[in-house]
């Protein structure tokens, strides 16, 4: 399958990055480094992913590349990459990148690819959502998608199309998730934190029984009436007992002697 002239243009810089090293004085040019190679075939394999629509993985596969020999030409692949996912906010930042550090590392960069790089800079620039982010309460703190939300240098929020989570919270109100999809007709977006609701006073225990008022007044009661029984039964009671006499029956009466044998 024939690659297209742009990722031929793409692949050229870098073959002529990772062969070319320091030639010694009446030396020949040095063979690649163990390193470089690596780096190449993780190149190659990029390119191959991506031939497959296998971006997620062809944009791994780049971003090693670049780790292991940092080149311009990969993370113009990187770039592209980000594109094809649909990340714009993100491809426009390697690029940048990429020609920032070409201009502190002093390496330039080829015509042909850095007016590649322009154009896919200026096409998915086109694509970000730039919108006014309004927040209630002003000093809420705001996350999309898990991250922290980040602000250009105008105020406005740059993000990419689609649907996003948003979180907003603040001391003293609620947190809140807000769900919206933008397109490049939404120009602000307003997200509000509602204050939270005053916690409500605990209600007071209601003390022990033996703590409260009408305790000890009927405990009172009951001992003052028992005292007062008491009373009655010791008043109303004898000292001492009678003594018992002889049934009526037995009292003067005469019995027979004993008949004796």
């Amino acid at each position: 399958m024939p690659r297209s002239p742009l990722r031929w243009l793409a692949v050229a810089p870098v073959v002529a990055c990772l062969l070319v090293a320091p030639i010694a004085l009446g030396a020949g040019p040095a063979k690649p480094t163990p390193e470089q190679r690596q780096a190449r075939a993780l190149f190659d394999q990029g390119l191959a992913l991506s031939d497959e629509g296998k971006w997620t993985e062809a944009l791994e596969a780049f971003r090693k590349s670049d780790d292991i020999s940092p080149s311009t030409s990969v993370r113009f692949n990187i770039a592209a990459s980000l594109r094809a996912l649909g990340r714009y906010v993100e491809a426009r930042d390697t690029l940048d990148a990429a020609v920032t550090d070409a201009e502190i590392r002093k390496v330039p960069i080829k015509p042909s690819l850095k007016t590649e790089i322009d154009k896919l800079r200026e096409e998915v620039s086109g694509k970000i959502v730039r919108i006014e982010l309004q927040t209630s309460p002003a000093n809420a703190d705001v996350t999309v998608d898990g991250m922290p939300i980040k602000l250009a240098t105008d105020g406005r929020a740059e993000i990419d199309p689609g649907k996003h989570v948003f979180v907003i919270g603040a001391k003293g109100h609620d947190t809140t998730t807000v769900t919206k999809t933008l397109s490049q007709d939404d120009k602000t977006l307003t997200l509000t934190a509602p204050r939270a609701a005053a916690a409500e006073a605990p209600k007071p225990k209601d003390p022990p029984v033996y703590k409260r008022p009408w305790f000890w007044g009927t405990v009172g009661a009951v001992v003052v009436g028992a005292a007062a029984v008491t009373t009655i039964v010791l008043v109303t009671s004898p000292e001492t007992p009678a003594t018992a006499g002889p049934p009526p029956s037995t009292v003067d009466r005469v019995f027979p002697a004993l008949v004796r044998f």
